[in-house]
């Protein structure tokens, strides 16, 4: 795949979690410090002991980076916003 395959995957990549942070009052200046390492810790995962858990082991990551949530509320929360990413994906019209 050619090097600009990639950069149009990254700007569509990084066009996507803008929306979504913009959905939940997120700095999207955020993803500038962590998606490089979130990407390298999903593929070693997926390429290492398991694809289906690379996506949770990242979420599992930042669950641990907060510190301080409410691990009882915390599952409700993760739902109710899964369900809403969701429903951004299904708005979104077909990409030519």
């Amino acid at each position: 795949m050619s090097g600009h395959g990639e950069a149009e995957k990254m700007y569509h990549m990084n066009e996507w979690l803008v929306k979504v942070c913009s959905e939940f009052g997120i700095d999207p200046g955020l993803l500038d410090d962590v998606v490089p390492a979130l990407l390298e810790l999903t593929r070693d995962v997926a390429h290492g002991p398991s694809r289906p858990g690379a996506p949770l082991t990242a979420f599992l990551v930042g669950v641990a980076a907060a510190g301080g949530v409410d691990k009882r509320e915390l599952a409700p929360g993760v739902i109710a916003r899964a369900t809403r990413v969701r429903e951004m994906v299904a708005q979104r019209a077909p990409e030519s």
